[in-house]
């Protein structure tokens, strides 16, 4: 057991980590500290902060990006792209951006240090509790240098929309939504392992979400829209 001395400390690096990483490093694209979130965008951050604590070596990083994630429920949705994924284009995932995968990779990566252990205890505990609603998510594989097309997705009218594609493996992904008059409505502008387009429809209407592999081998990913 912890003393409370020890919890104050590891709940305090927490919490400083946490700010240090989202605004003085730069994870946060263009964000502010008084910015309002979304859900999709929380998601996209918490991907975002993952390959950088992957990259830094950074198990402390891996569970404020798994305490981020925690927060976001999401719902499984069948969707299968315009363009299906043949069974040649599939490529072998690397690890799941998921609560349970992130704080497992911190563990581990800290070589099971007791303040790494019990942080991850934590969250982890508070992952399993509360919501089970929540975005919509699905799968598929992008082939090397292919595009996936999703035609006719319905978004509320006045209602912040997003839609975020998170790649399962190394490589660079855009995507862009278009409206149901061929007039392009959002596109990230830096091909990443995280894509991520938001944007208010005037009215409830269809959108056609199009993602494309800016890598020359096939990744697996996941979508995710609101």
């Amino acid at each position: 057991m912890f003393e409370p001395a020890e919890t104050n400390r590891r709940a305090s690096r927490f919490v400083s980590s946490l700010f240090l990483m989202l605004f003085s490093f730069g994870v946060v694209d263009g964000a502010s500290a008084g910015e309002t979130t979304t859900p999709l965008s929380d998601l996209a951050l918490s991907a975002r902060l993952a390959d950088r604590a992957r990259a830094d070596r950074d198990p402390l990083a891996l569970v404020v990006a798994a305490s981020i994630r925690r927060g976001v429920p999401t719902t499984p949705v069948v969707r299968a792209p315009e363009s299906p994924t043949t069974a040649e284009a599939v490529a072998a995932p690397t690890a799941e951006a998921s609560v349970a995968q992130l704080l497992a990779e911190a563990v581990a990566l800290s070589k099971n240090d007791p303040t790494i252990v019990a942080l991850a205890e934590d969250v982890g505990a508070a992952a399993s509790k509360g919501l089970v609603q929540g975005a919509g998510a699905s799968r598929a594989t992008l082939p090397a240098a292919g595009t996936d097309w999703y035609r006719g997705l319905r978004f509320e009218g006045s209602r912040y929309a997003e839609a975020l594609v998170e790649l399962s493996g190394a490589g660079d992904v855009r995507v862009s939504v278009w409206d149901q008059s061929g007039n392009l409505v959002c596109r990230d502008p830096n091909p990443s392992s995280v894509a991520y387009c938001g944007w208010v429809p005037s009215q409830t209407a269809l959108f056609d979400i199009k993602v494309e592999n800016r890598s020359t081998r096939p990744i697996p990913y996941r979508m995710y829209t609101n």
